[in-house]
């Protein structure tokens, strides 16, 4: 089988020379790369293509310059819809790959083929891309929790598996992986390898980090859950129980809540309503995050526990 490995970039010629690198240390011998560049600003279509004619793989390469930008999660789905091979993998530019990873993940592919999808652990990695750590809460994950934030890296899918799906959102510039996961979910297993085999830099301009990020990723995040809910809804394939579907919908207003407190938005009625609803559907949990948004300002504290003694 072959595996196509899937790098969107946007501006990051400065690192992706070093993702490409790992991919091509590989020791499974079949495998393919396409870039898609998302109009990127800097000089990464020089640096990209210097990379490619100079390398002996040059043939296993397939680039996309895109005319304007995009989005991520339209540029991993030009990339995908490029693909030949079985399994599709995700490298991010900014990250790397150990050497055994896509000849893991392959394996799993082929002792499972149930799976729709295969992810792995991975390192925390500093500036420099030298591992501090390796993630902990990473594991493998029951269908029925669709808030469990376990898959991330290195993913991999089948590529018949992802065409029964919608594929990637070109709508969502941040979440699109989460989004796409719950799709492959809903069509096959999900497998999980626990070894660290995918290399993640932790820098400021990473995509989906920072502050900044929480609070733009947040919606996203929350659509891809909505849209889950309700095509599961429809389809009758891995329902959520009512349980899990309450603490879900808790979970959203409280996300909510937070994202009015820390993006500074004014704390009125929809901080108020967003935090009761939370409440409401799940009393005992996330507590502390509760009283955390709760008592942020003095100014409406004693509003919001009125509102709670009223639940």
């Amino acid at each position: 089988m072959m595996c196509s490995v899937i790098v969107a970039n946007y501006n990051h010629a400065d690192v992706i020379l070093v993702a490409l690198k790992t991919i091509e240390a590989q020791t499974y011998p079949d495998w393919e790369v396409i870039i898609v560049d998302d109009a990127s600003t800097d000089n990464s279509k020089e640096a990209i293509d210097a990379f490619v004619a100079a390398s002996r793989y040059k043939e296993r390469y397939k680039v996309v310059y895109l005319s304007e930008n995009m989005g991520v999660g339209h540029a991993k789905w030009t990339a995908a819809a490029n693909s030949t091979g079985e399994v599709i993998a995700i490298c991010d530019p900014d990250d790397a790959i150990h050497p055994e990873a896509v000849a893991k993940v392959m394996q799993a592919h082929a002792r499972h083929p149930e799976a729709s999808l295969v992810y792995t652990n991975y390192y925390h990695c500093d500036v420099q891309l030298i591992p501090r750590r390796i993630r902990e809460n990473a594991g493998s994950i029951t269908y029925s929790d669709v808030l469990e934030d376990k898959v991330s890296a290195f993913v991999s899918f089948k590529s018949a598996a992802y065409s029964k799906t919608a594929g990637f959102d070109s709508f969502f510039r941040l979440a699109e992986d989460k989004d796409l996961f719950y799709k492959l979910e809903e069509v096959g297993d999900i497998v999980y390898l626990d070894e660290p085999l995918y290399y993640y830099r932790i820098w400021p301009r990473g995509i989906s980090q920072g502050f900044g990020a929480y609070v733009r990723s947040r919606d996203f995040r929350l659509l891809a859950i909505e849209n889950a809910v309700a095509r599961r809804k429809v389809s009758g394939i891995k329902q959520i129980p009512s349980k899990e579907l309450q603490r879900l919908k808790a979970e959203i207003h409280l996300l909510q809540a937070e994202g009015i407190l820390y993006s500074e938005q004014p704390l009125g009625r929809k901080f108020l309503k967003h935090l009761y609803e939370a409440t409401l559907l799940n009393p005992t949990g996330s507590i502390k995050r509760k009283i955390k948004a709760a008592l942020a300002l003095s100014r409406v504290k004693r509003k919001v526990l009125r509102l709670l003694k009223k639940a």
